[in-house]
């Protein structure tokens, strides 16, 4: 009886905390991943060894993505919230943890396209172009071996945004 009401009242303060506009997409751009592959993003590799989500608010929700392509996975920034250059420099070479709904998703580390860094790391991708910023989940940085990572989670979050160009 005690789990079944815990699971009604984390679904009601669900519920609760979506109508009331809570983000669906988080993104914590977190430490400097340093001059590694990025080992030390690695306490959030796994939400089992991670004491849950960063306490502070999150770098960017759904609200700053103007733009979102399924087929490709890639979500465009708001350019005056995140211009190109200024705000680039700030995101590339950092770990980052990514949640929908409240869940954690993924994490892992944050590189330029234009990176030399190999790593087998998630990775989100950060592309320059068209006086905009826009990313794409990958299952790493090393070439050809790469996927796209979780496309449907955040096709759920970003699914209502225009079409990326």
């Amino acid at each position: 009886m005690k789990t079944a009401t815990l699971f009604l009242a984390s679904l009601a303060f669900s519920v609760a905390s979506f109508a009331a506009g809570a983000p669906r997409l988080a993104l914590w751009v977190t430490e400097s991943m340093g001059t590694g592959p990025g080992d030390n993003c690695k306490p959030w590799m796994s939400p089992k060894e991670s004491t849950g989500l960063p306490s502070t608010p999150p770098t960017l929700t759904e609200r700053d993505v103007v733009a979102w392509d399924p087929k490709s996975a890639r979500w465009t920034l708001e350019s005056k919230r995140f211009p190109v250059g200024d705000a680039a420099k700030k995101l590339h070479d950092h770990c980052f943890v990514l949640a929908i709904d409240g869940k954690f998703i993924s994490n892992g580390v944050m590189l330029s396209e234009r990176t030399p860094r190999m790593t087998g790391f998630p990775t989100i991708n950060v592309y320059e172009r068209n006086n905009a910023l826009y990313f794409q989940l990958t299952s790493g940085n090393h070439g050809s071996h790469t996927s796209l990572m979780h496309v449907e989670a955040l096709d759920a979050a970003l699914g209502n945004r225009g079409k990326a160009k």
